[in-house]
């Protein structure tokens, strides 16, 4: 990589941002599209301070990561309307009136499934979890074809307030909450159906390891495909539990490599194809700080 005065500039910004693995990727993809760009890391604690200084130094875009996804918005040019019903941002891109802001998380979950061969289509699906991931995941079920949504959290006022935001996007589709894993698996029976699940919780992420937000051996059996969007460890208990009970389980590695890819989209205006997908993933592995 050549640094010159014509480079242009990406990069993450976030708090913490010390573990990631997007510069590993993103400027992978730079070098394979042969642009002459540079993507690297700022540990940011005032957002309102990196927008405007961004802008000002004429960085190109950038990845937003917690916890700026929400508090980013206020600040922006204009937002995407996938991202202004998901309610965060996780990419911005520079424009002549200020930069623009997308959520590239519910595309990139959404290219893992494909990848992956999950599908939500007339499905029954249900998502553990109610807080911000939960909202771009949610986005991606409905987007798609689930037929009918249980959405599992311990307080069940965010799980319902997160199937009222949605339902009014999706009419037709049936909503359902439970604020315990047991709730759900009463829930689930009465379908006599497989259904397929997203973990979006934090819990069973390195280095705790040994736990899951849902608990009951009788809500694995029901489970076909699960989509556990943490990446490390490898495998969760949730993976585990899943494939035990004879379903099939996937990592969130896929998810941030789509997401992340959606990001170089944006900004370069390119499409980049599926053959890259081995190579990367291998490269993201190799990226992650355990």
């Amino acid at each position: 990589m050549n640094i010159d005065a014509g480079t242009e500039t990406y990069g993450l910004m976030g708090h913490p941002v010390g573990h990631s693995v997007s510069p590993a990727l993103q400027n992978e993809l730079i070098r394979r599209y042969g642009f002459n760009a540079a993507y690297l890391a700022w540990n940011t604690e005032d957002i309102l301070a990196a927008v405007k200084g961004g802008a000002a130094l004429g960085i190109r875009g950038f990845n937003v990561t917690v916890p700026h996804k929400q508090a980013v918005m206020p600040y922006l040019y204009a937002i995407d309307e996938d991202a202004e019903k998901i309610g965060a941002v996780n990419t911005l891109k520079l424009t002549e009136g200020g930069y623009v802001g997308y959520n590239t998380d519910m595309p990139g979950l959404i290219r893992a499934f494909e990848y992956d061969g999950v599908s939500f289509k007339g499905r029954c699906a249900v998502l553990i979890g109610a807080g911000g991931a939960a909202a771009a995941a949610l986005a991606a079920i409905l987007k798609c074809g689930a037929g009918r949504v249980l959405i599992v959290n311990r307080t069940i006022e965010k799980a319902r307030m997160l199937a009222e935001r949605y339902s009014q996007y999706y009419p037709d589709v049936s909503f359902e909450t439970a604020g315990s894993g047991a709730e759900a698996v009463s829930l689930m029976r009465s379908t006599n159906e497989k259904w397929n699940a997203v973990q979006t919780t934090s819990l069973g992420m390195y280095p705790k390891t040994d736990a899951a937000a849902v608990e009951e051996d009788e809500f694995y059996e029901m489970i076909e495909d699960g989509v556990d969007i943490i990446f490390n460890p490898e495998k969760t208990l949730f993976m585990e539990k899943v494939e035990r009970a004879g379903g099939r389980a996937y990592n969130g590695l896929k998810m941030l490599l789509f997401q992340g890819v959606r990001s170089f989209e944006i900004w370069h205006d390119v499409r980049v194809d599926d053959s890259h997908t081995e190579e990367l993933l291998t490269i993201m592995r190799g990226a992650l700080k355990r």
